[in-house]
C-alpha cells in the first residue's frame, strides 16, 4: 500500500488548535489517556459518518514516533509517548510537539505553540469585536 502522506484535514487542524490551548474544557484534564479515548471517538466518528473524509493522524507518524524513541515496542503513540515521558501531562504535550515535527517534516502547517495559540485567539477575537 502506497503512503500518500495527506496533511491533516483544515477542520481537525483548527479542532487541534482549540485542543491543545484549552484541553480540560474538551477532556476535562490534560491527560495523553483522555486525548487517546478521544482521539479513536473522532477517528471513529469521521468513518462513520464522514467516510474518512478527514485525516485525523497522518500516515507515518506511528513510525516516527517510534522512531523519535527508538522503541519499536508500541503500536499506539500515546502509549509510546506516555511509556516515555511518564507523566500525564507532559506526555499529551509531547505528543501534540511529535505532531508539529512531523508536520514540519512533511512541509505541513504545525499546530502551533501554547504562546502561538494564544495570540492567535487574541487577534482572532480582536478581529471579531471590531467587525
Amino acid at each position: 500500500m502506497e503512503r500518500t502522506n495527506k496533511d491533516i484535514s483544515s477542520v481537525t487542524r483548527y479542532f487541534y488548535r482549540k485542543l491543545k490551548l484549552h484541553p480540560t474544557a474538551f477532556l476535562g484534564s490534560e491527560s495523553i489517556t483522555f486525548l487517546r479515548t478521544f482521539m479513536d471517538g473522532m477517528v471513529m466518528s469521521d468513518s462513520l459518518f464522514g467516510g474518512n473524509r478527514h485525516v485525523i493522524i497522518p500516515d507515518g507518524f506511528t513510525e516516527f514516533v517510534e522512531w523519535f524513541y527508538g522503541d519499536k515496542t508500541e503500536r499506539d503513540t500515546f502509549a509510546l509517548v506516555l511509556k516515555n515521558e511518564g507523566d500525564e501531562k507532559a506526555a499529551f504535550y509531547k505528543w501534540f510537539d511529535l505532531l508539529d515535527d512531523f508536520l514540519k517534516g512533511l512541509d505541513r502547517e504545525p499546530i502551533g505553540t501554547i504562546e502561538q495559540l494564544k495570540k492567535l485567539e487574541e487577534y482572532s477575537k480582536r478581529k471579531a469585536r471590531n467587525s
